[in-house]
């Protein structure tokens, strides 16, 4: 996977979930929770990428990947409003 597609696969990651925790929560099974008894746990073993049934993130990876699409986000709607503005 070449680092575009790597971005793209990441954006649709971090546009779905609202935070890591709830990431690491889609990958755990009802299996992993039986035998392991510990969701921090099961968490943990995601992050580590031991466990899981999908693409493996990071949390520094994903928060800043937040981050930065809720800044473009802010500067689009701040350059429509800028616009707007002009045209009056």
């Amino acid at each position: 996977m070449d680092q575009e597609e790597g971005l793209k696969a990441l954006d649709n990651i971090v546009t779905q979930f609202n935070t890591y925790e709830d990431f690491l929560d889609s990958q755990i099974t009802t299996v992993d929770l039986y035998y392991l008894e510990d969701e921090t746990l099961a968490r943990q073993l995601v992050e580590l990428g031991y466990r899981g049934t999908g693409e493996r993130v990071k949390r520094e990876d994903f928060e800043a990947r937040k981050a930065a699409i809720e800044i473009s986000r802010l500067a689009e709607r701040a350059q429509q409003k800028f616009s707007s503005l002009l045209q009056l």
